[in-house]
């Protein structure tokens, strides 16, 4: 019979064994998702492949210059729309030949003026091919293993206290929109990962000491050029993610002081990037502010009778009258990021119960981590709610738009997970825990909208939405060359999910989570057994 101590041991084995496996489970959830579509399936990716492709200068079969510098010569398939977007009954089999067509063309779609920051579409063009297929589907991969790379460091490196919340944070705002953009050759998928490690790992820099506040200090460092190095507006996130932990840690004292000089530094870098692209001047102005219909932007229906929905012209307001229109309109984006718009270009509808799903456990964790705050906390939280209400409000109503046009969800989305994070954080000794029911039920909420999710995209591409086949592998339409079967992937994807968290339920367990504060620790076996 085992002794309590030999108990203690064989978990922490496990509890170290799951260090490898869920990592794992992660990038196979992720691959799923890089595989569930074809080239050119996420928002303005025509854009976003030619500024990738042309990223490192003239190369010939790649991009060559025009003389011109606002033009480029790109392959013909960069420089129009994917031939099934916005059209959710095409599959993604009318773009097939597309992408090996030798014929290239002058083409003003692409981050050719600067718009954009370069960092995400300079390292994105390292990998940039002729075989353009191969070459996106290594970026998405590749972008799924810095996500999980990074989460993975923050759980090691973080102190015990902030681990649940680095990988919580993640768990309950992902599903659907961030596993669709993370394994992306979207900038999103940057946005959201930078945003989202950089204001942990600052606050775990100042929560540690040593090495540790060193390794941690880079991590915020790498999040921070990520972030803002793929969208100005997630320098702008950076900045804001900064100020909330300083104001969190905020202390008169040398120590303080000395480690503010990293954070003040990199928030005001980012906020120089930020200024010298053109995206913040052109949110300032309301994207152009020139109203423009939801047809000409490919949105989806996102509120019943509102502008999108094609039940009525949109009726021409006052400024007072569109500010309070979009104001209480505007958490259907939030809304957006949980199911609630359609996926890809806007043309991949999800059903009801995951927009259900995802805002029920978004909430549900949200408020077990609000049970208890302090000034602070109450300030940081209110801060970041305000930010998702007041930036889509101002932006829209500037350029004369309502909610439904130009702003988007995963413009969004970074700030919802940093929110989340907040209100999870960890208050003096107390520290947010749902009861074993409540985490099974938004568990098993998180696994079956992901696996819904995926199906969904899966079937919109293989074969187009008109079909209602349970089987993915019958009439294939379209699918990567050489790669598993439809149907495998999403069986793999799903499970691969649900094994994660499932584990992440279990661990919810108090005794689980005092073993697991040392695990990652030098010397955590004595720490663990002495507790």
């Amino acid at each position: 019979m085992q002794t309590h101590t030999e108990r203690l041991r064989a978990m922490i084995t496990r509890a170290r064994a799951l260090l490898v496996i869920l990592p794992l489970l992660g990038f196979l959830t992720l691959a799923g998702w890089a595989y569930s579509s074809p080239v050119g399936s996420s928002p303005d990716d025509d854009y976003h492949l030619a500024s990738i492709w042309c990223a490192a200068g003239e190369r010939t079969s790649l991009c060559e210059e025009t003389g011109d510098p606002s033009t480029r010569i790109v392959p013909r398939a960069f420089a129009v729309d994917p031939c099934f977007a916005r059209f959710s009954t095409e599959s993604g089999a009318c773009q097939i030949g597309e992408y090996t067509d030798p014929e290239f063309v002058e083409s003003d779609r692409g981050n050719f003026l600067g718009a954009y920051p370069p960092v995400f579409y300079g390292s994105m063009s390292v990998l940039a091919t002729d075989d353009v297929q191969s070459s996106v589907l290594a970026m998405r991969l590749l972008n799924a293993a810095l996500f999980v790379g990074i989460v993975v460091a923050l759980a090691v490196l973080l102190p015990p206290v902030h681990r649940a919340t680095a990988v919580t944070a993640f768990v309950i705002t992902l599903v659907p929109l961030g596993m669709f953009l993370i394994p992306s050759v979207n900038p999103s998928s940057w946005t959201i990962i930078g945003v989202g490690t950089a204001w942990i790992a600052l606050l775990g820099y100042f929560d540690s000491h040593g090495r540790r506040r060193w390794s941690l200090g880079v991590l915020f460092v790498i999040g921070a050029v990520m972030a803002a190095g793929a969208r100005a507006d997630a320098g702008v996130y950076v900045a804001l993610g900064i100020a909330a932990v300083m104001l969190l840690r905020f202390a008169r004292t040398r120590e303080f002081a000395i480690a503010s000089v990293l954070p003040v530094l990199v928030g005001a870098l980012c906020i120089i990037a930020a200024l010298g692209s053109g995206q913040i001047a052109s949110a300032a102005d309301g994207f152009g502010g020139v109203g423009s219909p939801p047809a000409v932007q490919g949105a989806a229906p996102t509120i019943p009778g509102g502008p999108g929905s094609g039940a009525a012209p949109v009726p021409q307001l006052s400024p007072l009258g569109l500010a309070l229109t979009n104001a209480v309109n505007v958490p259907s984006l939030w809304a957006g990021a949980l199911g609630f718009w359609s996926l890809g270009w806007f043309d991949t509808p999800l059903p009801a119960v995951v927009a259900f799903g995802g805002v029920g456990a978004f909430v549900a964790v949200a408020f077990a981590g609000l049970a208890r705050v302090d000034w602070r906390k109450s300030a940081v939280f209110a801060g970041a709610a305000a930010a998702l209400w007041f930036i889509p409000t101002w932006t829209l109503t500037r350029g004369g738009d309502q909610v439904g046009m130009e702003v988007q969800p995963r413009y969004l989305l970074p700030l919802i997970v940093m929110l989340a994070g907040f209100a999870l954080l960890s208050v003096r000794d107390w520290s947010p825990r749902l009861s074993l029911a409540q985490r099974v039920v938004v568990g098993l909420t998180l696994a079956a909208t992901q696996s819904l999710s995926l199906f969904v995209n899966l079937r919109r591409y293989v074969t187009g939405d008109d079909v209602r086949a349970v089987d993915l592998n019958d009439g294939i339409e379209w699918w990567w060359p050489g790669a598993p079967a439809p149907m495998l992937i999403w069986i793999l994807a799903s499970l691969a999910w649900a094994g994660l968290v499932a584990a992440l339920v279990l661990l919810g367990d108090r005794r689980a989570v005092r073993v697991l504060q040392g695990v990652a620790d030098p010397g955590s076996d004595r720490a663990v057994l002495a507790r």
